[in-house]
C-alpha cells in the first residue's frame, strides 16, 4: 500500500475520449466519412459484415447486433432470446437478487466464469450539434442465474451525459456503472441495450430524442484462457465498442469506499480498480464528494490473482475554503493525493484499509470477497 502527493501516478493514466482510437490497428481505421452503416436485418448483419475482411482490419472484431425486444419484428412467442433471458420482464438486478455462498459452516469453494466490463464506446457517430453529445439510455447483461437486467449504464433523458465526441472518428467515450453483482457467463451471456442522443428544440416543446443504436446481442463460452478483448455492434447510424474480459475460475470483489472526514470543501476523488494482472483500467468512480460519502462498486478478480485499487482524492477545483481555524488560510491550494493498494483474490472475506491523505483527510477502503450462491446455478441449468 503506498501514498503519493502531486506525482503522476505510472500505469494509472485513464486517456480521454477518442484518445486512442487510431493505436490499434495496422489498417487506417474507419472514419465518421466511410463508417459501415448496417440495418438490423439479418442477412445484412451476417453476410455484410462477416466476410468483409475490412471490418476485422478497420476495426474491432464485430458483434452480430440482434433487434430489440420491442422491435414489432421480433417473433416474441419464438425468439430464443426472449424465452431464454426473459426479455418482457424489464426489471433490474438489486441488491436483494443478490446470492451470496454461506461459509459460516462449510465452503465449496465454487468459482464461476464472469464478464468484466473496462469500457463502452459510441463509434461512427456524425455529431452534428455544437457542443457534447448529450446521451441517455441504458446498457444491460442477462445472465442465466437470474436474468434480470443488470445495468452497467443507465441514465434518463433528464439525466444525459454530456460526452465529447471526436469528429473525425465519431467516438464518444461513456461513464460505466458498477453492475449489482458480477456478470455470469459460464455458457452465455445477452447484452441489452438502447441508446439515444438528447436533441434541444424549441423551448415550449421540451426536449426530444433521436435513437443511436438500439437492440441485443449474446456471447457464448469461448473457452479460452481468460482475456480482454474489444469488440464492435455496427447499426444504421453508428457503432457501439464493448471493452470487457471473461475471467474463468473467477470470484467477485466488492468495494465500499466512504470518505471518513474530509475538508468542508469537499473532495474531487477519483477511484479507478485493475483486475486479474491485466493493464486495462476500470474508471469506478469520478466526481464530488463530502464527509460521509459512500459508493460501491463490483469487480470479477481471477481466484489465483489479485484486485488493484487506486485512490486519487484532491481538494475541490484544488482549492480549499476551509477557515485557519481549520489548518490552513483561505483559498489555499492543496495536493492532489493517490493511494494505491493490492488485494489478493480469495473465496470469502473482508479486507479494510484506512488511508489518510493528510490530517484533514481519510478514506475507508473495504474490499469484501464472495462467490454467487450455487442454487441460483442451478435454477437455470
Amino acid at each position: 500500500m503506498s501514498i503519493t502527493a502531486d506525482e503522476d501516478h505510472a500505469g494509472w493514466t485513464f486517456g480521454d475520449s477518442g484518445s486512442d482510437e487510431e493505436e490499434e490497428w495496422t489498417n487506417r481505421p474507419f472514419t465518421v466519412d466511410d463508417f459501415p452503416r448496417v440495418s438490423y436485418d439479418r442477412g445484412e448483419q451476417t453476410y455484410r459484415i462477416y466476410p468483409n475482411p475490412d471490418f476485422r482490419l478497420r476495426g474491432p472484431a464485430p458483434l452480430s447486433l440482434f433487434r430489440a425486444y420491442n422491435d414489432p419484428l421480433v417473433d416474441k412467442e419464438r425468439g430464443w432470446f426472449c424465452k431464454e433471458y426473459e426479455l418482457h420482464d424489464e426489471s433490474e438486478i438489486t441488491v436483494n437478487d443478490v446470492g451470496i455462498n454461506d461459509c459460516s459452516n462449510s465452503c465449496d469453494r465454487s468459482t464461476m466464469v464472469l464478464v468484466q466490463f473496462f469500457d463502452l464506446k459510441i463509434a461512427g457517430y456524425h455529431h452534428t450539434q455544437p457542443g457534447p453529445a448529450k446521451i441517455f439510455g441504458f446498457f444491460a447483461a442477462r445472465d442465466r442465474i437470474k436474468p434480470l437486467r443488470n445495468y452497467v449504464y443507465k441514465r434518463e433523458i433528464d439525466n444525459y451525459e454530456a460526452v465529447a465526441v471526436n469528429r473525425k472518428m465519431g467516438t464518444a467515450r461513456l461513464s460505466l456503472g458498477s453492475p449489482a453483482r458480477g456478470i455470469n457467463m459460464t455458457d452465455h451471456v445477452l447484452f441489452e441495450f438502447k441508446l439515444c442522443i438528447r436533441i434541444e428544440d424549441e423551448p415550449d416543446e421540451g426536449p426530444k430524442e433521436e435513437l443511436l443504436i438500439e437492440g441485443c446481442t449474446e456471447l457464448s463460452n469461448m473457452f479460452r484462457p481468460s482475456f480482454v478483448e474489444t469488440q464492435r455492434l455496427y447499426g444504421e447510424k453508428c457503432g457501439l465498442d464493448l471493452k470487457f474480459a471473461i475471467l474463468n475460475s473467477a470470484v467477485q470483489a466488492k468495494i465500499d469506499v466512504e470518505i471518513v472526514y474530509a475538508p468542508a470543501c469537499g473532495l474531487i476523488l477519483n477511484l479507478y480498480a485493475k483486475t486479474s494482472g491485466f493493464r486495462d483500467i476500470i474508471r469506478l468512480f469520478h466526481g464530488r464528494s463530502k464527509a460521509g460519502g459512500r459508493f460501491s462498486s463490483v469487480v470479477g478478480v481471477l481466484i489465483d490473482s489479485y484486485l488493484d485499487v487506486c485512490v486519487e482524492g484532491s481538494s475541490r477545483e484544488g482549492l480549499c475554503q476551509r477557515s485557519p481555524q481549520d489548518g490552513c488560510g483561505l483559498d489555499q491550494k492543496l495536493p492532489c493525493y493517490t493511494w494505491t493498494g493490492r488485494f489478493d483474490a480469495c473465496y470469502h472475506g473482508t479486507v479494510v484499509e484506512k488511508v489518510k491523505f493528510d490530517k484533514f483527510t481519510m478514506i475507508s477502503v473495504k474490499v469484501t470477497w464472495s462467490m454467487v450462491d450455487e442454487e441460483w446455478r442451478i435454477r437455470y441449468a
